[in-house]
């Protein structure tokens, strides 16, 4: 990455959260505000969450309904018959979970420091973040001094490292103290006159943890408060963890912060250094244009959004989608939630929970794509974890062996419907699209040892599925019940239903899933009664339709919508990111997909940062690259705060969500370039306005890594790199080419597909 595409920059201090930056190691995470006089750090552990395990009578939590077993086969049967509206009131006081609502993620503590002593007029401020570096940096001149704060979270050392520094004739004078929520916690205090604690929480204990190292000033502490005078400089070092790991929260800060004082400041920075600049730099984007890099990004920001070229700004919000993944989501941490892991509110929007209806899934779409195919293990363990909840919930709600989910997971794991509504609660096929990334991952990664490590998790997924599917009149196997997630349609007196049989989207996913799962079994050599049944289920799933008006239907039946404009566009799965309409290989269908996409985008789609980004790699897949364009530049001048995170619509106005600018790095490297049912496509969808770049670190489906430049929207160079063996059609516009390639074999190809072995 240039400079350019490396730096979000600004000339004064956030003022609100959203304009806050991020760092993370996936586990503990932070959001720098950068005031000069009152800095603050907002702090989060990915395993804070408001509940435990356990109730309080200490019994293993169990939400399911006792009613749905002896329920679920008239709702089924209801809804066979068309009486949707029963079907949906019996569902709802009888397959409602009780208590409704799962856990919600909560914020740690923020860190927050005070400036002692006079405060003079402030000059030459910059606030930065080095996406390259994974740093955040801090500078201004106060009087003749320079004052500096830098500071990384480190994933091999579990802390957060601040370095404070004085260039000039005044020294730091600072006030340190840990806070909450307005003092939303049972306990603070020190240890001797280093060391600041915050803890508390109920079923789920948590602490943070600060200390005082490095420095030539003095050091005093009173109550929980500490100060450090006349230093010219101060390393301070900050450790979070809950019950949900440490069996004492505190013994394990402290364990965190003094293994990391024993390192010390340089060895910690370099420790860090040696493993993110390696994560960030296996991939990258450059767009040519117009360098708008000496505006501050979010000047740069409202310049865009008045209709400025640039290029580069795309550019940068590419690397930013990787940089947000690789600080949000590394191994042995959780997911990325709808967060990532940077909340500040206690009862945030929609708990900042583990959203399994798309925005997970999206979450992780650019993991493998983009170089960052480690970052994708705390999704599997996730799911892996859910075979037990689960498969609980399978056994006992369904009469199912394997496992399953619904719309919602949250820390725990937990698998029963989350709330009682309608258009999204009683959807069972969370786990099942999760499990469409273990085959995906090693597409693209070629890992047998990962596949083979959760193959059985996968089976489990599968197995609920073979035994949850029943034939409708057709003879086709369809799931029941279910709804196309958070959409609703009208019948055809005009009452408004939600639940369904056989939501289009249903039936791609386990499309998806069964052939991927077969596909894994002959690499692997299993076989059994799964392997079998799923062979024989496949070819029985319900196509995909079109309708009477050259859509794809999203129901089995061609029900108008209350909401034509709907954000979810889930009947659109099968073109992406699933691998089942493709423009060669399916054209009626990926014609009635665009016909979809235009109707849905026409009535208003596409409000939400990550629907957006989802219609960005629609049109990708569609190799239509001006659409793709036009809609990343909706989504950046829309959907997104000054920070370059990208921003929901909610009651309470816009919020924070990762997935869009997650989902959008990952449309936008499919741009350039796919491998689907038709072979390998080279810039099938190249936005006019990337007129001339280069990328490289691309991996596709099959093994393949690519290296791409391109001058004039045309083809300019590429490498390709196998990992295994590859054997394909390769297009770039019109021209083509038949490609064969050996392991650790790499081709270079000009802008005619003349092929040359490197």
């Amino acid at each position: 990455m240039s400079d350019t595409n490396k730096i979000l920059w600004y000339d004064r201090p956030a003022r609100r959260w959203d304009q806050a930056l991020p760092a993370g190691n996936g586990r503990l995470g932070c959001m720098q505000f950068g005031g000069v006089y009152e800095e603050c750090w907002q702090l989060n552990e990915d395993s804070v969450w408001d509940g435990g395990r356990q109730t309080a009578n200490g019994e293993q939590r169990d939400r399911m309904n006792p009613d749905a077993p002896e329920a679920l086969p008239r709702v089924r049967q209801l809804l066979r018959e068309g009486e949707v509206a029963r079907a949906e009131d019996l569902a709802r006081r009888a397959l409602t979970s009780v208590p409704q609502g799962q856990r919600r993620y909560q914020p740690l503590a923020d860190l927050r420091i005070s400036w002692l002593g006079a405060r003079q007029p402030w000059s030459e401020y910059r606030r930065e973040l080095n996406l390259e570096k994974g740093r955040l940096y801090v500078s201004f001149f106060a009087g003749d001094t320079r004052y500096t704060r830098e500071t990384f979270v480190s994933y091999p050392d579990q802390i957060m490292a601040v370095r404070l520094t004085a260039q000039g004739e005044k020294r730091l004078a600072l006030e340190i103290r840990l806070t909450r929520d307005r003092w939303r916690y049972e306990r603070g205090g020190r240890e001797g006159k280093d060391t600041l604690w915050l803890s508390g929480g109920q079923d789920l204990k948590f602490c943070a943890m600060v200390r005082v190292t490095e420095t030539d000033g003095r050091v005093e502490a009173l109550g929980e408060t500490m100060q450090v005078l006349d230093a010219r400089s101060v390393v301070l070092l900050v450790a979070g963890a809950s019950s949900f790991r440490e069996l004492s929260p505190a013994n394990g800060c402290r364990r965190m912060v003094e293994q990391a004082q024993t390192l010390g400041w340089e060895k910690l920075s370099r420790r860090q250094q040696q493993d993110f600049v390696p994560l960030m730099t296996r991939a990258g984007l450059e767009l040519d244009g117009a360098d708008r890099s000496f505006l501050p990004t979010d000047a740069r920001l409202a310049a865009y959004a008045e209709g400025a070229a640039d290029p580069g700004l795309e550019a940068l919000y590419f690397a930013y989608g990787r940089y947000l993944l690789a600080s949000s989501s590394r191994p042995g941490s959780l997911p990325a939630n709808l967060q990532g892991i940077w909340n500040h509110r206690m009862d945030p929007p929609w708990g900042s929970k583990f959203t399994i209806n798309i925005n997970t899934e999206m979450n992780y779409w650019l993991a493998a794509r983009t170089g960052l195919a480690e970052c994708e293990q705390p999704l599997f363990d996730l799911l892996d974890r859910l075979r037990g909840p689960g498969g609980r919930v399978a056994r006992r709600m369904y009469g199912c062996e394997g496992f399953c989910a619904h719309h919602n997971t949250d820390l725990w794991a937990d698998a029963a419907p989350q709330d009682c509504w309608l258009p999204g609660s009683y959807w069972p096929m969370g786990a099942a699209w999760l499990a469409t990334h273990l085959w995906e991952h090693y597409q693209r990664t070629g890992d047998r040892q990962t596949l083979e490590n959760h193959y059985t998790t996968l089976r489990g997924a599968v197995r609920f599925a073979l035994d949850f599917l029943e034939k409708d009149r057709n003879g086709w196997l369809v799931t029941n019940p279910s709804v196309s997630p958070e959409n609703s349609y009208f019948l055809p007196d005009g009452t408004v239903g939600r639940m369904c049989v056989g939501a289009t989207m249903d039936e791609q996913i386990l499309r998806e899933l069964f052939g991927g799962f077969l596909q894994a079994a002959a690499l692997l050599g299993k076989t059994g009664k799964t392997e079998e049944e799923a062979a024989m289920a496949l070819p029985l799933l319900r196509p995909t339709a079109i309708g009477p008006d050259g859509r794809i239907l999203e129901w089995a039946e061609p029900w108008g919508e209350p909401e034509p404009g709907h954000r979810h566009i889930s009947h659109l799965f099968g073109l992406f990111p699933g691998n089942e309409i493709d423009p060669d290989a399916t054209p009626e269908l990926a014609a009635a997909a665009e016909r979809s996409l235009r109707y849905r985008l026409k009535h208003g789609g596409g409000y939400t940062g990550w629907s957006r980004a989802w219609t960005v790699g629609l049109w990708a897949h569609l190799h239509q690259g001006e659409e793709a364009e036009r809609n990343l530049r909706a989504l950046l001048t829309e959907s997104t705060f000054d920070n370059l995170m990208d921003n929901h619509p909610s009651k309470e106005g816009p919020v924070f969500q990762i997935d869009g600018n997650l989902g959008a790095a990952a449309a936008m490297a499919d741009c350039l370039a796919q491998n689907g049912p038709a072979g390998l496509r080279l810039l099938p969808a190249l936005p006019p306005g990337w007129r001339r770049g280069s990328v490289y670190g691309l991996c596709l489906t099959g093994g393949l890594r690519a290296d791409l430049r391109w001058q004039q929207g045309r083809l300019a160079e590429a490498r390709l790199f196998a990992s295994r063996p590859w054997t394909g059609t390769l297009r770039c516009g019109e021209a083509q080419t038949r490609l064969t390639l050996c392991t650790g074999q790499t081709v270079r190809l000009d802008s005619m597909l003349k092929q040359q072995i490197v």
